[in-house]
């Protein structure tokens, strides 16, 4: 699957250039991320057709977009107009028909679409919105109204399904419920997503795959379009300039006696990891992406055996980044994955930290990300 870009978006406080191709080679969540105004959501509106650009847009060889003097190979292809572009787009309020209930607003996708009854029944389940089908859209909550909103998309049954800051307006509870499902629709719907954000959890989360957005000086433009694990191999990535930093670990969950105590262990290469997360009890022998905050990570030269912390990986210290704030970035190298802490300047100096050096990260809290 494929999305060519290559569109220029006037504003009156900026202007956005984008020429890039995006590539799932399998369905994935590709994220967008940026700093405040700098054409996010712009960006997702053009390609939906919502936004006046200049350029070019085309997904899987259909041409959604083309406004210059047409080339033969485009116009031997026919320009698909906005309304059939099979495109489906979840806002951040939602943006639910009003005067419709609950299941007027699935139903109203779901006629339109070629989606089955069995898809219709997985997608209200899976979204676990059931009991509010009778519902007024008036009287939701804000999680609530996005797990609709989500519903209605999906039963469009689009080749693309953009999301734009789906979470923005929610509190953490709402956030946590919401997470689990968009974590799960592009294997479960075979969907192909792109999904803009401003929040470093969220790209954390649910990334696969992250374009970069900057904009100096009223200009903006992809800086960089990566996988998200490639990115964050690099020290100096833009996510930990951020106080939430994060680095991401791959392992393979495995079941045995002890879970009667809540534990589940979690294999790396070599060495192991425990999470109390109950989500884990459905997912044996299956792959899991963990996301670790590098502020929950502390380093010791011996493995402490009486300390309450389980999680303590021996690793080598592959880099280290002294910042600003007092404090410096440890990168270490554990089981051929990255991990990254980050402990206070004076705490380096005292455990006189160096490149190279055989030590061991001692890990607080370890949240399950998909």
């Amino acid at each position: 699957m494929k999305l060519s870009l290559n569109l220029q978006i006037n504003k009156p406080s900026f202007q956005l250039n984008v020429n890039q191709d995006i590539h799932w080679e399998k369905p994935g969540i590709h994220v967008i991320f940026g700093e405040s105004g700098c054409g996010k959501s712009h960006l997702l509106r053009s390609i939906c057709g919502l936004e006046k650009i200049s350029g070019r847009i085309e997904f899987n060889d259909h041409v959604w977009q083309h406004d210059a003097a047409p080339s033969k190979s485009i116009s031997s292809r026919k320009i698909t107009p906005t309304h059939k572009r099979n495109v489906s787009m979840v806002f951040q309020d939602g943006q639910l028909f009003s005067h419709l209930n609950v299941l007027e607003n699935l139903m109203f996708s779901f006629k339109r679409s070629n989606c089955s009854q069995d898809e219709f029944d997985l997608c209200v389940n899976q979204l676990q919105i059931q009991h509010l089908l009778k519902h007024d859209v008036n009287d939701l909550s804000g999680g609530e109204r996005q797990r609709v909103a989500i519903a209605r998309s999906l039963l469009s049954k689009p080749d693309l399904l953009l999301m734009d800051e789906p979470l923005a307006s929610l509190d953490w509870k709402s956030k946590s419920e919401i997470l689990p499902f968009i974590q799960q629709l592009s294997t479960v719907w075979n969907l192909p997503i792109l999904y803009v954000t401003h929040s470093i959890d969220e790209v954390m989360e649910l990334a696969d795959h992250v374009i970069l957005l900057e904009k100096k000086q009223g200009m903006a433009k992809v800086v960089r379009a990566a996988a998200l694990m490639d990115i964050l191999s690099d020290i100096n990535n833009p996510f930990n300039q951020h106080p939430n930093a994060s680095s991401i670990l791959l392992g393979n969950v495995k079941h045995e006696g002890y879970q009667q105590d809540g534990l589940h262990k979690v294999s790396l290469a070599e060495q192991f990891l425990y999470l109390t997360n109950a989500n884990l009890n459905q997912l044996s022998g299956s792959q899991v992406r963990l996301n670790i905050h590098a502020s929950d990570v502390s380093i010791s030269l011996s493995h402490a055996m009486d300390s309450s912390i389980l999680n303590i990986l021996h690793g080598k210290i592959v880099e280290i980044k002294h910042e600003p704030s007092g404090h410096c970035l440890i990168q270490l190298e554990v089981d051929g994955q990255i991990i990254l802490s980050r402990i206070s300047t004076y705490s380096a100096q005292r455990l006189n930290l160096k490149l190279g050096m055989s030590v061991f990260a001692q890990i607080k809290a370890v949240a399950l990300s998909k």
